[in-house]
């Protein structure tokens, strides 16, 4: 094969692809007049616009985690707005009902059966918008499996993510509190077997989650400007949207909480990972809370009820909405919104239309039908976009050409993601994420003053190591040596093989599938002369994927 062979002219080729200034594709330039005439375009009339193949891929690779062929072309019929709707629709595809399944069939669950199942839902569910939102949730409202309560209980992991799922088109009010009394979210935060003060013995409220649900998953250090600005004082600094007596504060408020345990027993109760946290009162912290913008809560009041107060407090926070807007835009979208589409997306968020705060769906929808998200990149303009996640290359391989195997399950277990991709779904090593929404990579990018997250784990070891596992990916399977080899996941490259007698046929394809219909001249001209250099159709059409695979223009969606 010619995998083994590494002839010069594949390692030219790479390099082709891989030093190719690509900077229009990571950023732009403001440009005044481009962005009054966006702030003119209605999403409803591009939602209304026919769909071509093109844009159906385009805008798939923004809502989904990957789509094939059919696909596109299914979308492309149904309009933007017909696609929305159905999956609004479609029911979710849970985690924990399958993992209960593979347990009660005498299967001893752990974090690597988890993993396969997430892969399996991925594949196989029909929520494909569902599914990429509750991914996107689960690098905002952080848990980590590199904690041990995290990485030992399969079944709260999984449940918590199943929450993810359900609240990805439900309200922003429930989710925030479905994350607050969720047990894993409480060991990993600390807040689970939280207990009120006791100065005698120099115990205080732990203040972790206190300070993190302000932090990271609602309304952030500074206050904000409907349109993610930031507010400044009369001296032009930026004005903190909370203090340290604001976590203390808050601390009080997330005490109590313990297991949901038939028996119930604050400190010693049986663990119960996949039901809400219960509140125990007498461990709860008594008296008056004060909250935040001059709110508090009065101290007759329960713990849950306390609880419920906070929640309010920073539901109704104006920061919420540009907070929101800008992180799922970010994940979705592109890494540098400009202040009108975040205004537009905390604008719904504030009000759906039918004066209901917090609608995720109308907030989805609001980030993927904006005009700024489906003006199509040009010479002349190219909309900011992202760097595709590392890991998530992975998987839209794998959702691209429907990868599967003989025994209809998916026993991938990604152990090495980590290391060969900086990331896996549910292993981040902070609560801040793989990468930070600020990060701005030494260079042209931040010299720009622009943003790119997801450079933030492109390190030599990973551009190197992900593009070694793209390579095995698409030459033989997505797991390694398994014992059974029917069980070996491979892509279906039937079709594209079908195609590699007519090399530009099989590019083009791969065009659309990939880098939808986008592809520089410069780029194609590169691997036609290339990929025709092979007779072997198999070899052409891996070759043909797998320099696509690494290539800037795959690498970022505009």
């Amino acid at each position: 094969m010619f995998w083994a062979m590494r002839p010069w002219h594949i390692i030219c080729v790479i390099r082709s692809l891989m030093f190719r200034k690509s900077t229009t594709h990571t950023c732009r330039m403001a440009v005044v007049s481009v962005a009054l005439l966006l702030s003119c375009v209605t999403s409803f009339a591009l939602s209304q616009e026919p769909l071509t193949p093109r844009r159906a891929s385009r805008f798939l690779a923004q809502a989904t985690l990957g789509a094939d062929w059919e696909e596109i072309q299914r979308t492309a019929q149904l309009g933007l707005e017909g696609w929305l709707e159905e999956q609004f629709q479609r029911p979710a595809g849970y985690h924990e009902p399958l993992l209960q399944a593979l347990e009660n069939g005498g299967v001893v669950l752990d974090s690597s059966t988890r993993r396969a199942v997430w892969w399996q839902q991925v594949m196989e569910s029909p929520d494909l918008l569902r599914q990429r939102v509750a991914l996107a949730l689960s690098e905002i409202y952080v848990v980590s499996d590199n904690v041990t309560a995290v990485d030992d209980n399969v079944l709260g992991t999984a449940n918590y993510y199943d929450m993810l799922l359900r609240h990805s088109f439900g309200n922003f009010r429930d989710l925030l509190r479905d994350v607050t009394l969720h047990p894993i979210m409480g060991a990993y935060l600390s807040h689970l077997r939280n207990e009120r003060s006791d100065p005698s013995r120099g115990r205080f409220p732990d203040e972790n989650y206190a300070r993190e649900i302000m932090q990271l998953f609602s309304i952030g250090l500074f206050e904000l400007n409907i349109d993610g600005t930031l507010q400044l004082d009369g001296s032009g600094n930026a004005i903190p949207t909370y203090d340290n007596d604001d976590i203390t504060e808050f601390a009080k408020i997330f005490t109590g909480l313990s297991f949901d345990s038939a028996f119930p027993d604050f400190r010693n109760g049986l663990p119960v990972w996949n039901r809400p946290m219960e509140m125990y009162q007498p461990y709860h912290e008594p008296g008056e809370k004060l909250l935040l913008r001059g709110h508090y809560v009065p101290p007759s009041q329960t713990g849950l009820a306390d609880i419920d107060s906070a929640i309010d407090n920073l539901f109704n926070h104006p920061n919420v909405g540009p907070f929101l807007a800008r992180r799922l835009i970010q994940r979705m979208v592109t890494s540098n919104p400009s202040p009108a589409y975040i205004r537009r997306v905390a604008e719904t968020f504030n009000n759906n239309g039918n004066n209901v705060r917090g609608d995720m769906k109308a907030v989805v929808r609001a980030v993927l039908l904006d005009p700024e998200a489906r003006t199509w990149p040009t010479a002349a303009f190219s909309v900011e976009g992202r760097l595709r996640e590392s890991f998530l290359r992975r998987v839209h391989l794998a959702r691209s050409f429907n990868a599967a195997n003989l025994t209809n399950d998916y026993p991938i277990d990604d152990g090495n993601a980590p290391v060969n991709f900086g990331q896996r779904p549910m292993s981040s090593p902070t609560v801040f994420n793989f990468f930070l929404p600020d990060h701005q990579p030494q260079g042209e990018i931040g010299d720009r003053g622009l943003y790119a997250p997801e450079f933030q784990i492109i390190t030599a070891v990973t551009a190197i190591a992900s593009a070694d596992d793209l390579e095995s990916q698409i030459t033989g399977g997505m797991n390694s040596a398994p014992m059974n080899p029917l069980a070996v996941v491979r892509l279906d490259l039937s079709d594209e093989v079908a195609l590699a007698p007519n090399v530009t046929a099989l590019i083009d394809r791969l065009d659309l599938l990939l880098t939808y219909g986008n592809m520089s001249g410069e780029m194609r001209q590169i691997l036609v002369e290339n990929v025709s250099r092979l007779s072997d159709p198999v070899e052409r059409a891996q070759m043909a994927l797998y320099l696509i695979s690494i290539s800037p223009e795959y690498a970022v969606i505009q």
